[in-house]
């Protein structure tokens, strides 16, 4: 839906595992696991286990080592493995195109099994069976994968296994009845989670590996969000990636993507995006239960020690004044002792009383066994990570109070011109004069109070050459029925008609100026001069257009679009 709009060829964050995006992950990431797979496979070892979490890219790891492995090697690959060890004897076999049937007996599929190995081995060729979802295969079926292992020749394994499974598959393995088993694995490798720079890392690849010219769609803020909500799984990171660049593209489905000072696109998909896909995810962050207790213990030792204190103040307030009252009313004081009872004694061991049993509920609670050192460390690193989250908003609002600041004296130029336009005894200038009529002279150029671009050329003076293309552009939006493809090679604002005026000058040197065309865009942010460039059947021909244009215009990064997409179109209706 999207594509066009980012100016890409095919999807980037589809799900299905696609080899062509498939994404290396630096010096610790699935490129590695891919090619100590491949050498543990070629020099003949055993059993494999490669063990990640749901949505780490076990998939895709599989996919690429059918890929790379090369064509000696015949692969067998079980996606169901709740087989029993029969069934997965048979599907073995079945596999490798060996005359069996499902009732053929346990003996006679081990004996022809072997023999179709034999004659592999013979050839140079060999076997690899890999089977997915290993945690979910009954410990029987796994004991018989053991027994696979054992097929082998004085100095060549005939077999060689690999299992993709979840952690589950390692605590399966742990089973006293299938130690021989966990014996045989000779190399197990571990998908980690993506750190939040890989995961800027491979959302720039995706994006990139799908065609899009300027890959850097999504701010830096939005990079991080999508870090830390997806976990560093690629299948949320795709999920959320994906429903992101759907929410920016609903946003601004009929505006061009904004351009930095530099004339550079800025990223589109911003905070505010990512958080809506979390929201339609269903990927918010829980306290796990762990933390829930460590909060309880804490409050619960809070209020314990508030208590002390307290009881420590009331002791030393009631000493205080019996001071004071011996040293004041000797004879009184005594006398009142005598005349009351023991009950401040009583309220003073009822007091301790409560206090010793409260010290003892505070011993006995169970929160108090539960937290570690460990515990004690999530903390910690849970707080480091909220106050970089700080840092990160803190640095955001600094830098759009930055360009608040720097906009002012831009807002207050505008509001003097528009009190010297609005202003009645002020005479039109010979200039605008003249550019007026030039503009009143062209034949394609309509005049009408709706068009944005009739109204900009009789309120300010505009140079003959952007005139002329901006008549140009009514001229040819109204002669091919908004059909086909353009180059969108220029979006500066409404300031800067001095460079914009440099631009047609060098493309009319460059003989390229009848293919050009000028119009003005009036969105929320001002008003803006955007330049299209040529004709084009296809985006592919349209892209191959972007060689015949100058360098300098080459560097302001041209993208292919559909000209009834054009925002200076939609935006007139």
């Amino acid at each position: 839906m999207y594509l066009e709009y980012y100016s890409l060829e095919r999807p980037p964050f589809r799900i299905t595992p696609d080899p062509s995006l498939f994404f290396t992950g630096g010096a610790n990431g699935r490129g590695v696991v891919l090619e100590a797979l491949l050498y543990a496979i070629q020099t003949g070892e055993g059993i494999l286990k490669v063990v990640g979490e749901v949505g780490s890219g076990k998939t895709m790891l599989c996919r690429m080592l059918e890929q790379r492995l090369p064509d000696s090697v015949e692969v067998v690959y079980l996606a169901n493995p709740k087989l029993t060890p029969h069934d997965i004897l048979y599907a073995v076999a079945f596999e490798l195109k060996i005359d069996v049937t499902q009732d053929t007996p346990r003996l006679v599929l081990m004996q022809k099994l072997q023999s179709h190995l034999l004659e592999q081995h013979a050839a140079n060729r060999s076997v690899l069976v890999i089977i997915e979802e290993a945690q979910s295969m009954p410990l029987e079926t796994l004991e018989e994968i053991r027994l696979f292992s054992n097929l082998e020749t004085h100095q060549h394994k005939l077999m060689q296994i690999v299992l993709f499974g979840q952690p589950e598959l390692d605590k399966n393995l742990q089973e006293k009845n299938i130690r021989q088993l966990k014996e045989r694995i000779t190399h197990s490798f571990y998908l980690k989670p993506l750190t939040p720079d890989e995961v800027s890392d491979y959302l720039r690849h995706r994006l990139q590996a799908a065609g899009c010219p300027a890959p850097q769609i999504f701010s830096k803020a939005a990079e991080n969000l999508i870090a830390k909500a997806s976990g560093g799984l690629t299948r949320r990171i795709n999920i959320l990636a994906d429903k992101a660049m759907l929410a920016a593209y609903s946003e601004s489905a009929t505006a061009t993507r904004p351009r930095s000072l530099g004339n550079q696109l800025e990223p589109t998909v911003t905070v505010q995006h990512v958080k809506a896909a979390i929201q339609d995810s269903d990927y918010k962050q829980h306290v796990s239960k762990r933390m829930i207790a460590l909060g309880v213990f804490v409050a619960v030792i809070v209020v314990a020690v508030i208590a002390i204190m307290a009881w420590m103040l009331i002791q030393q307030n009631s000493a205080s004044n019996a001071v004071s009252v011996s040293y004041a009313e000797p004879l009184t004081a005594q006398s009142e002792l005598a005349a009351t009872p023991v009950s401040e004694a009583s309220a003073v061991r009822i007091e301790e009383t409560a206090l010793i049993e409260e010290t003892l509920l505070v011993e006995e609670t169970p929160f108090l066994e539960e937290t570690s050192v460990a515990e004690e460390t999530a903390v910690v690193e849970e707080t480091a990570v909220v106050e970089e989250t700080i840092a990160v908003e803190a640095t955001t609002l600094m830098a759009d109070t930055t360009q608040i600041e720097q906009a002012a004296p831009l807002v207050q130029t505008a509001l003097v011109e528009s009190a010297l336009v609005e202003t009645p005894q002020v005479e039109l200038t010979a200039p605008a004069k003249e550019v007026t009529l030039i503009a009143t002279a062209a034949p394609a150029v309509q005049s009408t109070p709706s068009s944005p671009v009739a109204a900009n050329t009789t309120a300010r003076n505009i140079p003959p050459i952007l005139a002329e293309r901006l008549g140009a552009f009514d001229a040819w939006t109204n002669s091919n029925n908004l059909e086909g493809y353009t180059l969108r090679i220029l979006s500066v604002s409404q300031d800067e008609s001095a460079y914009l005026t440099d631009v047609l000058q060098q493309l009319d040197r460059e003989r390229l100026l009848p293919e050009t065309y000028a119009c003005q865009l009036n969105s929320v942010n001002g008003q803006f001069w955007q330049l299209y460039f040529g004709t084009y059947d296809s985006v592919s021909a349209a892209r191959a257009g972007i060689r015949r244009l100058p360098a300098r215009i080459r560097n302001n990064q041209p993208f292919a679009q559909n000209v009834a997409r054009i925002g200076c179109l939609t935006e007139r209706g």
